[in-house]
């Protein structure tokens, strides 16, 4: 899970971060953290492609402010999944921040009660809205949205999940337990070590798929009928 946090206040910002660190430590959840100390910093991070799940983000800050940085979000990124929520010292900013479409609102000072209320919510949300596919690596819980998986590759005894955001995630597993997690949402097996997500199948050629990162993965030939079936079906749903 990543977040970031923005604030001018430093200390807050690793304040907050320390919090975060030992929720997520407590929820069995790796987290990565960044910190920013302005709204600019962090959209020329975004700009680059970065993306976040959570983001705690200052209101009041110098040159590009926390409002700024929202609109940016949505309306230039068009990113609607990260889950924004607002830090300020004051209440008086509701119609404003209505268009960002903010997940919650964080009144300064930061308390650790409050936060876990947040977390909870994220969570609440992250799962009803999206879906998601859990897996342990070294003994931790983790989990990733359907809809942030283009596909699973096995690679003797590990399972590479290869993100949309071009990460690819290892752990141990079989593609047996992988078909089974993933028997209720929209995956096409192409060959016996790998699965893909529909919605990532950027083009379908008979014979190979086309991924949004150009990449070209082989439909092997046993499997070719099979997939081709299981495509139109879901093209049908999606009329």
């Amino acid at each position: 899970m990543k977040i970031a946090i923005c604030d001018d206040d430093q200390i807050l910002c690793h304040h907050l971060e320390e919090m975060l660190l030992e929720l997520g430590r407590k929820e069995q959840t790796i987290l990565q953290t960044e910190l920013f100390f302005d709204g600019d910093t962090l959209w020329n991070y975004l700009k680059q492609g970065y993306r976040f799940d959570l983001l705690f983000l200052d209101i009041e800050m110098d040159r590009m402010d926390g409002i700024a940085v929202g609109r940016a979000i949505r309306n230039i990124l068009g990113d609607e999944d990260c889950r924004i929520v607002y830090i300020s010292s004051q209440e008086s900013y509701a119609m404003d921040l209505f268009a960002v479409r903010p997940m919650d609102f964080l009144i300064k000072p930061v308390t650790e009660a409050r936060l876990k209320e947040i977390w909870e919510l994220y969570c609440r949300l992250s799962e009803k809205g999206q879906g998601m596919f859990r897996y342990q690596i070294q003994g931790n819980q983790n989990r990733i949205a359907w809809n942030r998986i283009m596909y699973f590759r096995v690679d003797n005894r590990k399972i590479l999940l290869h993100t949309t955001d071009g990460r690819v995630i290892e752990f141990y597993g079989k593609m047996s337990e992988i078909k089974k997690e993933t028997a209720t949402g929209r995956f096409v097996q192409i060959s016996r070590s790998e699965l893909v997500n529909y919605q990532s199948i950027e083009e379908y050629r008979g014979n190979e798929i086309v991924l949004p990162t150009g990449d070209v993965l082989s439909i092997v030939a046993s499997r070719r009928k099979e997939v081709g079936v299981q495509i139109a079906e879901y093209m049908r749903e999606d009329l």
